[in-house]
């Protein structure tokens, strides 16, 4: 370093979250490029530290999760992302349900914004099934509340779960490569 301080040999608390998530991708892909993602996310991670950049360290983070997941699902065989996803989305679907019917919760819109925001990244993830996303992530809060309180209404929770499995398809399509 110019300043003439030495760089820190003992990895941060992050740089070793990271190298376990590491663990999550394909061991040949690992081993091909484990090294040389973990320096580059050192080298991230300490030059956002050495800046004090707080909203860049949340995007780096942000970043390693979405790839983390996206690579490592594309990693796996295609029964492994079935069996990982579609358990994944029924679970956030019914937990979001849970606390959108709990009583003393009155904010629509933050549910709304939760199951949007699970079905465009599981759209985004897997998007030859939007349908699907939509329906594992958005059916609970409709099943519930109709069920519970016989709120109707209720089933509008479908159309932002089908928006956001469907624009996150489409943006990932639109983003990618042809």
């Amino acid at each position: 370093m110019m300043d003439g301080q030495s760089e820190d040999p003992v990895p941060s608390f992050s740089e070793r979250i990271y190298r376990k998530l590491l663990l999550a991708y394909p061991k040949g892909f690992r081993i091909a490029y484990g090294a040389r993602m973990e320096q580059a996310f050192r080298d991230l991670y300490r030059e956002k530290r050495r800046r004090g950049d707080a909203l860049g360290l949340m995007g780096l983070w942000v970043r390693v999760m979405f790839d983390l997941v996206k690579t490592a699902l594309e990693g796996r065989s295609r029964a492994m992302r079935w069996k990982l996803l579609v358990p994944l989305a029924v679970v956030l679907g019914l937990l979001i349900a849970l606390v959108d019917s709990s009583p003393g919760w009155d904010d629509t819109g933050v549910s709304a914004a939760a199951v949007f925001a699970c079905c465009g990244l599981l759209g985004a993830l897997h998007p030859a099934r939007p349908w699907l996303w939509a329906l594992c992530v958005g059916l609970w809060i409709p099943a519930l509340g109709i069920a519970f309180t016989h709120n109707y209404g209720s089933a509008l929770a479908l159309l932002v779960a089908f928006a956001g499995a469907y624009v996150g398809a489409f943006t990932i399509r639109f983003l990618s490569p042809a």
